[in-house]
């Protein structure tokens, strides 16, 4: 904790040193929390003897380097100063994840690596004789949501972002936010179009607007969201860029196709991509206890290459229905995302994802990222997002039979809505191929039957699932409460020679699976 230590005693320094110059209100709250956990993770596996065809499917959740036991703690900070109620500023400081005993995040031996974080920081201020207020900095932004958080777009970043309440029944949002600029390396070696200064054309950009509609007993919200991308900003092989040095995360993750070319001739356009996502979001409450709510997205990435095989576009549909009781909320819901056609020479035909690194799918604490962690060790086993799923559910949450003690149950039944023929160029049945060379490590965001990384599981129109989640809160004290996760999965592949099951004629092995298991405590202390 000595990083924490100087952390505050800086922080502290700050505040004195202002606070005899200024009126400013100075507000501080923050989080400790410590989790303990077994997750066995879904354990997808194929060897092949092809050469050429990496094995993708040995790590499950938590990696091939995670143990299934982990012990993860995590301290956030946040301090405001309000001068006023029209100005006022916010600066968020996280550290950890710590994982006890890793030296790269500050849990080894020693306790010494630097692992503080500004998640964000940020004024917020009215813009005079308006009703407008204005944030900028970095700040979280997420597309809205009724259901169980957006699948599009949740994320800290760099931006500004605009709201005027109209009248009590309409309010405007807009924003602005820029995730990437000014990472590209260059590539001063080239010659033609192939040559490009440091920093060029790498900038990602996002235009969104958003219209909450308020009624008794009824809310509906309309959003929209462009964004332009760089070519220099997901370029790579001879160009450099994100591909590699981002891990495929956030908004690389979910834009990419079916397949990505490996020719290098994508570094040489000039063009920007182009993204587009709108929704449609509400919730009827007017025949309360009963409460109905949904969403709708759609979004599409066009690559403007002239090569319809690196284009994404798709739609999901949530829809939840559930009603208040005394002791908890039983509820029923529903979900259906968009999934790959046959082909991979015309993109991919899931829902393009922009960002939702910070999203709380509430669908599970397992299978899903709705854990209080999300991390491997603690959720997002199948995926953090819905694209090219479907599934049903029932639960039953805040129930409450003893004082300070609550439980949410859930079981989902789920399955992907892919075509079976994709199964073959994951497992090498088929090759990668189609206008010019592809890329054989089929991307991350399709990640195969076994990978659960971002993308999550990768699952066929013949592949099913059902997950079983038992998670209580118990409050311990005032601040302090005790959270216990428990968490089961179990896949049904389609393990026949088309799918996922062996070909010898190819060299191919199939696809093994094995159940997840999750048990987890933590204990979060709030101020």
């Amino acid at each position: 904790m000595k990083k924490l230590a100087t952390l505050l005693l800086a922080a502290g320094m700050v505040l004195g040193g202002f606070a005899g110059a200024q009126a400013i209100d100075w507000k501080a709250k923050g989080e400790w929390i410590f989790e303990f956990g077994y997750n066995s993770g879904l354990n997808l596996a194929q060897s092949t003897s092809r050469s050429n065809h990496r094995d993708r499917y040995g790590s499950g959740a938590n990696g091939a380097s995670r143990d299934n036991f982990n012990a993860v703690q995590r301290v956030r900070l946040q301090i405001d100063a309000v001068a006023s109620e029209s100005l006022s500023g916010q600066v968020f400081f996280e550290i950890g994840n710590q994982r006890w005993g890793q030296n790269s995040s500050g849990g080894a031996l020693g306790t010494d690596s630097i692992v503080v974080e500004v998640r964000r920081a940020f004024i917020d201020w009215i813009v005079p004789t308006t009703d407008i207020k204005v944030r900028m900095g970095l700040q979280g932004m997420a597309l809205p949501s009724y259901t169980f958080d957006t699948g599009v777009f949740n994320d800290d970043v760099a931006g500004i972002t605009a709201s005027w309440k109209i009248n009590n029944n309409m309010s405007l949002v807009a924003f602005w936010a820029r995730p990437y600029n000014d990472n590209f390396s260059g590539n001063v070696s080239g010659s033609g179009s192939g040559y490009a200064p440091a920093n060029y054309m790498d900038n990602v950009d996002a235009f969104g607007l958003v219209i909450p509609l308020s009624f008794d007993g009824f809310k509906i919200t309309p959003w929209g969201m462009f964004s332009f991308i760089g070519p220099d900003a997901l370029s790579s092989y001879n160009r450099g860029g994100f591909l590699d040095t981002q891990a495929r995360t956030n908004v690389v993750e979910g834009l990419f196709p079916a397949a990505w070319r490996n020719t290098g001739d994508h570094g040489t356009y000039r063009d920007y991509r182009t993204a587009w996502w709108v929704g449609l979001t509400g919730e009827i409450t007017a025949a309360d206890p009963f409460r109905l709510a949904w969403d709708a997205n759609y979004g599409s990435q066009t690559a403007n290459y002239g090569s319809a095989a690196q284009d994404r576009s798709g739609w999901f549909i949530n829809l939840l229905a559930e009603y208040k009781l005394d002791w908890g909320v039983p509820g029923l819901y529903g979900w259906w995302g968009s999934g790959d056609d046959g082909s991979i020479k015309n993109g991919s035909e899931r829902l393009p994802i922009f960002s939702i690194n910070n999203s709380n799918l509430m669908l599970s604490t397992f299978g899903f990222n709705g854990g209080y962690f999300a991390d491997a060790s603690d959720g997002g086993t199948l995926g953090h997002m819905y694209a090219g799923s479907w599934g049903i559910g029932a639960r039953i949450r805040d129930m409450s039979f003893v004082e300070d003690l609550k439980h949410t149950l859930r079981v989902n039944f789920f399955g992907g809505t892919n075509d079976p023929e994709m199964a073959k160029y994951i497992t090498g049945k088929k090759a990668i191929v189609g206008g010019g060379q592809y890329w054989n490590d089929f991307n991350s965001t399709t990640g195969g039957a076994a990978n659960a990384g971002l993308g999550g599981a990768y699952l066929t129109t013949l592949d099913y699932g059902v997950e079983v989640n038992i998670d209580s809160i118990y409050k311990i004290y005032e601040n302090l409460d005790l959270l216990v996760e428990l968490g089961y999965i179990h896949v049904w592949l389609d393990q026949s020679r088309g799918v996922w099951g062996a070909d010898p004629t190819a060299g191919v092995r199939g696809v093994s699976v094995t159940d997840a298991v999750k048990a987890s405590a933590f204990f979060r202390y709030s101020f």
